[in-house]
């Protein structure tokens, strides 16, 4: 359970209305206990639209049939672990074997391993990914060993998940994701069940999945990606589904809320106010199919959904390296509104890409086999509100507080930094946020050399979900081993580091940016932090001055993490030496500085990088640190050359 000190704290980043409306919440919650389930009405003459979905022409179908065959054994993937689960194993976590009670969803704490094991790896279960891979292999080959599968997997969930019991009618936003999937195997499955009993049992879990994200759909401070996956899932469920008097007042309600949370969450230069770039993707899909499964059913969203859809995605194609890494800024669970190929996780950003292209040039375009775009265009509808421009790639996204530096971006030679001066999150607690301003990573030639390091976990491991997110995982300045904003939860902060830029130049041999934060003003003895960075493109060289501005001494430590690709060898006072492949880096700071080395430290926590949710692997953090009296300036300087 939560300590009393974080329901405190809980409090103080809620408003009134916010508390009266999570009481009454509450209260309605412990009233719908005690009132009998009653059977949904369908309206008289209505039916589904789950009109069948064509799959891509000159298709390699053999990963999607071996994927396939995969499900059918009962292997599921999750966080690059392979488990074997059988049919009745939706209320069980694979990764520790902890079943969850069979009690009302919305009363049970998932948060507390000891209760439901990892929340997170259960819900990726249930958000019923295999069903549409499944799907894909029937349509492909006409087997109906995958679809006598498929109905066999979802006619045993609906037997172990009634409504309201269990951890899978915990969350409005699993249910969300877990409509939209339904749908894409719907379709797949060319739009009928062949089981009528199982057809009947799915219909009413479809009206209680609805009924539950109106009911329960996060509000105030919780409105964040979360608030935009269940209302794409309640309204693909609506559209898909109009056959309840309630389904027209979900789907408005759902396009309602969509148009206007995409005004409310992203900035106008397409950057997602959570500041993360894995959940600026997993809001692009929800955005994209609730908006493509519109344009299906006659129902088109407007211009500017589509002007902020294709703006988001620009922001991703600038800050991605040539060989398509984007940084790790912010938090990511490797979440996914959907999955049409067995690479999909891999091909995030290829698919956003290859959307974009599709919906700009119209069917007819070639893609990937593998890519989400093949499939799409067969049986979907380029938006008719698509924005027709084209902008240019930007280097800087000051609204969203990222920017871009470089040289010969198409080039071999190419080198990428893309600085973070960004605000912490989003809403009051600013949930999915990290302390990591003013930090910046490094891309030479298409690979990682400077990185941030990821997310690791949400629940189970303190230590380690704080140490991903605090300062010291950053390429920034740490304080006093202080981090730059003061966390209060695993999902909450209180006082958040505000940045400011001052100068930013991208044109020119010699380019740079300079910005300041206040993070540190909270300490006894205040300090401001301001950095200065310089890259000289024809030079190959970056220097960053960090200047504190203060009137006491402070320990202070600047840390440097490097991909897990890198060698990285202290070669002397103040020196250090990179190398990875033929490339080869020379680190250098004050000679007075003492650099530490830290590879899989648990003691403190250092040289880790976590490349998928739930995992981490060992890397080269270098840290420089000493104290400072007063007012101070510490320059580090990078170098590189390619060995000969």
């Amino acid at each position: 359970m939560p300590s009393l000190a974080w329901y405190a704290n809980r409090l103080r980043s809620m408003s009134l209305p916010e508390i009266g409306w999570r009481v009454t919440t509450t209260v309605v919650a412990r009233v719908d206990y005690l009132l009998p389930i009653r059977t949904p009405l369908l309206k008289r003459g209505s039916a589904p639209d789950l009109r069948p979905w064509t799959p891509p022409a000159a298709l390699d179908a053999a990963p999607y049939i071996e994927a396939a065959q995969r499900v059918s054994r009962g292997e599921v993937d999750l966080f690059g672990r392979t488990y074997t689960v059988g049919d009745a194993d939706w209320n069980q976590d694979p990764a520790t074997g902890t079943r969850v009670p069979l009690v009302r969803g919305t009363t049970l704490d998932c948060r507390d391993p000891s209760l439901v094991g990892d929340a997170r790896s259960i819900w990726e279960l249930n958000r019923h990914f295999q069903l549409v891979t499944l799907a894909q292999g029937w349509a492909l080959t006409g087997d109906d060993a995958y679809r006598c599968r498929a109905e066999t997997l979802l006619s045993s969930w609906l037997e172990a998940c009634p409504y309201p019991l269990g951890i899978n009618w915990a969350s409005a936003l699993e249910h969300g994701i877990r409509l939209i999937n339904w749908y894409l195997a719907g379709r797949l499955l060319g739009g009928r069940l062949t089981d009528q009993v199982a057809s009947t049992k799915w219909l009413e879990s479809i009206y209680w999945h609805c009924h539950f994200i109106a009911r329960h759909r996060s509000r105030y401070s919780s409105a964040n990606n979360h608030l935009i996956g269940e209302m794409a899932g309640l309204y693909v469920g609506a559209i898909a589904w109009p056959v309840w008097s309630e389904s027209k007042g979900w789907q408005r309600l759902a396009k309602e809320k969509l148009i206007h949370e995409v005004e409310l969450q992203v900035h106008s230069d397409g950057v997602s106010r959570e500041q993360t770039v894995g959940y600026q993707i997993f809001v692009l899909q929800f955005l994209i199919v609730a908006g493509l499964a519109g344009e299906h059913s006659g129902d088109p969203f407007p211009a500017p959904y589509w002007s902020a859809v294709r703006k988001m995605i620009g922001f991703l194609r600038a800050i991605a390296d040539r060989s398509g890494n984007l940084p790790n800024f912010g938090d990511s669970d490797d979440g996914m509104a959907f999955k049409l190929s067995p690479s999909a996780l891999p091909r995030r950003l290829s698919d956003l890409l290859d959307i974009e292209t599709l919906f700009s040039e119209g069917p007819g375009s070639r893609f990937d086999p593998k890519s989400a775009a093949a499939w799409l265009q067969t049986s979907f509808s380029k938006p008719r509100h698509w924005p027709a421009e084209h902008a240019e790639p930007a280097a800087s996204f000051p609204e969203g507080g990222y920017f871009v530096l470089g040289r010969d971006y198409e080039d071999v030679g190419d080198a990428r930094i893309v600085f973070d001066a960004a605000p912490l999150g989003y809403l009051s607690i600013a949930a999915h946020g990290h302390a990591d301003c003013l930090s910046f990573v490094l891309s030479i030639g298409g690979q990682e050399i400077l990185v941030d390091p990821g997310t690791y976990c949400y629940f189970g491991d303190s230590q380690f979900r704080n140490y991903f997110r605090g300062t010291a995982a950053h390429n920034t300045v740490r304080v006093d081993g202080e981090d730059q904003s003061e966390m209060a939860g695993p999902f909450m902060w209180l006082t958040k580091a505000r940045p400011k830029v001052s100068e930013f130049d991208s044109d020119g041999a010699i380019v740079g940016i300079r910005a300041r934060h206040d993070g540190y003003q909270r300490l006894s003895n205040p300090v401001v932090h301001e950095r200065q960075l310089t890259f000289d493109r024809e030079g190959a060289s970056i220097t960053v001055v960090d200047r504190l501005f203060c009137g006491a001494s402070h320990e202070i430590e600047r840390n440097w993490h490097f991909s897990e690709q890198c060698e990285v060898t202290v070669t002397g006072p103040g020196s250090a030496l990179i190398r990875r492949g033929a490339l080869r880096l020379e680190f250098r700071t004050d000679a007075d500085t003492q650099l530490i080395l830290r590879k899989g430290s648990l003691s403190p926590p250092g040289g880790w990088i976590s490349r998928r949710f739930g995992s981490r692997t060992e890397t080269c953090t270098l840290v420089a640190q000493g104290r400072i009296e007063g007012d101070s300036a510490l320059s580090t300087q990078f170098h590189w050359k390619m060995a000969p």
